[in-house]
Order: structure tokens, then C-alpha cells, then sequence
């Protein structure tokens, strides 16, 4: 039986545009009615993943930053774990040579180091797509940074959760990639094509699930999760009662999950709320 439905936000719960659909915030309420709880997984800070979750009248608790903080229902942390200084200092000095774009997230919103004029040309070439939703324009993006100097980045002393590091050619990340796996207690993945995401290696969708799951009293068999990209395979790859991969998941989330579903356009998450938790036939197996 399943008591605990984790689920990934964008290209999962959220549609192209960012929102939750009705029949996905229907499906996620009836769960409350059979005593079965529901988490959020995301690559997220806080407030971004809360903001479309309220707007859909959805209170739950939310793992944000691929697992780098956790937050309950009420907005109080369950889970703190930041990269440490020294982490972040040695991604910069790998990454500077590569011309990269930066996202910080911290407790009190994302801050990056790039210019305004970069951060807006990556936009307009759909590259610097931290927000994937349709709708929005750039000044919406814009207004989400607070824009720093290095230096004043590695003084302030504000803790950095995860650093999402953004280029538009795939081929230059990969050379990136394979210099941050020589480094220790760094996590690598990634949500789309165009960006790396960095976090501490105790920071994952997966590691902060089954912490959550145990302080739950939740077994692992008692536990589906929903996901599409790199960044939700340490979730995916649990030992649990089901893995779903969204019908537009990448190639490898859909070979290493139980069961795909349809695509987040299409209620993906509803669906397998439905089908397995909600119906009669699931009921009775």
C-alpha cells in the first residue's frame, strides 16, 4: 500500500506554463482522504516551489534544491545542508575559464554573478531557462536575482544550497562535468541540456526522501515517486514501491523507472495517482 507520493515539479506536477493543473491538484487533494501524504521534490528554492503549489491551493511539504533544505507545510526547515565555502570557491575556479552563467540559490533567493546584459541574451537564446514556463517574460526572471561580485558572493557569508551552472553548448558542460567528478562531496545533475546542477553530495532528491520517509515512519515500498530529468534519478533509483517516469522524461529516467506515464501536459501525475492509489482496482490489490 502507498503512503507517501513524492513528486518533482518542473516538467512533472507543473505544465509547460508553470502551473498545476486541475485534475493534478485533484488527484494530489484525494490523497488526504485516503491517509496518503504528498512531498515535492524540486530542483526549486523554497519560495519558487511554493508559490505555483499555493496558487493551486496545494499545502504540502516541499524538499527543494534537490534536497539541499526541506520545509514542512507550515514553512519551517526540516533539512539544512549547503555546500561549504571551499566547495563553492573550487566550482568557480573550474567553471571560470568556460564563460558559464551562474545561479546561486541561497535562503534568501537565487543571486548570480553575471551581468544583467548576459543573463538577459541567454534568455532571449532560451538558454538561461531556471523557471521553464512559457508565460514568463524576462523581467520576471530578472527581478528573481540579486546581482553580485564574486567577491562580495564569497563574503557575505550566506549559505549556498546549489549552484545551477548554465552554458548553451552541451559539449562544454560535459568538459565541466568531468572536472567537478574529480572533486569530493560535490553532487552532479542536471535538468535540461543547457545546465549543470551542483549541491552537496548529502544534498540529493534521493538521500532527502528517505530521511523524510524515515522520520515518516514510511517504508520504502510504501513510496511512489514522479519524475523527468537527471536530477530526479537518485529518486527514481530508490528501492521503492513505484518509480514513474513522465512521458516526456529523458531517455534515461524513463529506462531506470517501473512505470511511465503520460507527460506533464497531459496530467501525467494524475493519472498514476488514479490508476494507483486512488482506483478501485488499486484499492483491492
Amino acid at each position: 500500500m502507498i503512503r507517501l507520493v513524492a513528486s518533482d515539479m518542473d516538467g512533472t506536477l507543473l505544465n509547460r506554463y508553470g502551473k498545476v493543473s486541475l485534475w493534478n491538484t485533484n488527484a494530489i487533494k484525494a490523497l488526504e482522504q485516503k491517509n496518503v501524504g504528498f512531498v515535492v521534490c524540486t530542483g526549486r528554492n523554497y519560495e519558487d516551489a511554493y508559490t505555483p503549489l499555493a496558487e493551486a491551493g496545494i499545502h504540502c511539504d516541499i524538499i527543494c534544491m534537490n534536497g539541499a533544505a526541506a520545509f514542512n507545510k507550515k514553512g519551517d526547515k526540516l533539512r539544512n545542508q549547503p555546500l561549504f565555502q571551499s566547495q563553492v570557491t573550487r566550482i568557480l575556479d573550474i567553471c571560470r575559464p568556460f564563460s558559464v552563467l551562474f545561479d546561486f540559490m541561497t535562503e534568501a533567493g537565487s543571486c548570480t554573478i553575471t551581468s544583467r546584459d548576459e543573463l538577459k541574451k541567454s534568455f532571449e537564446n532560451r538558454v538561461f531557462l531556471s523557471m521553464c514556463a512559457d508565460e514568463l517574460s524576462y523581467e520576471t526572471i530578472e527581478s528573481r536575482f540579486q546581482f553580485l561580485t564574486e567577491d562580495s558572493l564569497l563574503n557575505t557569508g550566506t549559505d549556498i544550497f546549489k549552484i545551477s551552472v548554465v552554458h548553451e553548448n552541451p559539449a562544454v558542460l560535459e568538459q565541466i562535468r568531468r572536472h567537478l567528478k574529480m572533486e569530493e562531496d560535490i553532487s552532479i545533475a542536471s535538468s535540461a541540456s543547457t545546465n549543470l546542477e551542483l549541491t552537496h553530495a548529502m544534498a540529493q532528491k534521493g538521500s532527502a526522501l528517505m530521511e523524510y520517509a524515515i522520520k515518516s515512519k514510511i517504508h520504502p515500498r510504501e513510496i511512489l515517486a514522479l519524475g523527468d530529468s537527471e536530477n530526479d534519478l537518485s529518486m527514481l533509483g530508490l528501492p521503492i514501491g513505484y518509480t514513474i517516469a513522465m512521458g516526456n522524461a529523458s531517455e534515461a529516467i524513463k529506462r531506470s523507472a517501473r512505470i511511465i506515464t503520460r507527460t506533464n501536459d497531459e496530467d501525467g501525475v494524475a493519472l498514476a495517482i488514479e490508476s494507483l492509489i486512488l482506483s478501485k482496482e488499486a484499492a483491492v490489490s
